[in-house]
């Protein structure tokens, strides 16, 4: 029983950064854990529950843990007849919100309040910066974007941006993030579209912390990447100053 909870736990580590679960809550990923281990999800199992917990949660429609229990309570299924029972119940929920038509207040939306300078943090973290898109699954024709995530949240406050729903008030910098730059690894043979404006604005920061120092660094070091600052800032002046590697675009 032991080395069967090892076995499982070296493949959980590597379900993890291959998901959405590193940008779950600390309760979410603690549950998520625990119904994992509890179940031995597979990797597509396991990305199944982390969607739908991000997902309930961006569309304000409950807790993930609350409706597992639910549907749990007096359930006597063994296992994996159990297992099997609950995801094809969360698929099946999952689908109806998909399909219901969204309604919105006559008066129109709140517009999110802008982010404040005065909320701005340079923190170490040991998250993780590089992945691929977070849109990519089996049912999408996928790009293979790759993203980095330079900056925790932006300063516009565009209504329409997912970002308003995926972080809290602050905006975070890392403080290490020229040395996890260092450390990524890619392939010298294969090329890689890699964009930074999944989590914030790529320019608007200009070069705070040295930012755009590490990213044209990492650029010019890997010649076989198009790095895409994918922008709505006017914020040119570091690219004006300095000669960007001829991998950049915005």
């Amino acid at each position: 029983m032991k080395s069967t909870t090892i076995d499982y736990a070296a493949k959980f580590e590597s379900f993890r950064g291959k998901t959405l679960y590193e940008r779950l809550t600390p309760e979410q990923q603690a549950f998520i854990r625990e119904i994992a281990f509890a179940h031995r999800l597979t990797f597509q199992e396991f990305r199944q529950v982390v969607e739908a917990c991000r997902d309930l949660s961006i569309w304000k429609e409950g807790d993930l843990q609350e409706w597992w229990q639910e549907q749990s309570r007096g359930l006597t299924l063994p296992e994996p007849l159990r297992k099997q029972h609950l995801l094809r119940r969360l698929q099946e929920y999952m689908e109806t919100l998909r399909r219901t038509p969204r309604t919105y207040p006559e008066a129109g939306l709140t517009r999110p309040k802008e982010r404040l300078k005065k909320g701005v943090v340079t923190e170490k973290s040991d998250k993780k910066i590089f992945g691929m898109c977070p849109v990519a699954s089996p049912k999408t024709v996928c790009c293979n974007l790759r993203t980095i995530d330079a900056v925790e949240n932006c300063i516009f406050g565009c209504s329409y941006c997912s970002i308003q729903t995926f972080y809290s008030d602050r905006i975070v910098f890392d403080e290490n993030l020229a040395e996890k730059l260092q450390a990524i690894r890619l392939e010298p043979d294969r090329f890689y579209h890699i964009g930074t404006g999944q989590s914030s604005d790529s320019l608007a920061w200009g070069n705070r912390n040295g930012i755009l120092d590490a990213l044209c660094r990492f650029a010019a070091e890997h010649p076989n990447i198009l790095l895409e600052f994918k922008t709505k800032s006017d914020n040119i002046r570091y690219f004006l100053e300095h000669q960007p590697p001829a991998n950049i675009v915005c």
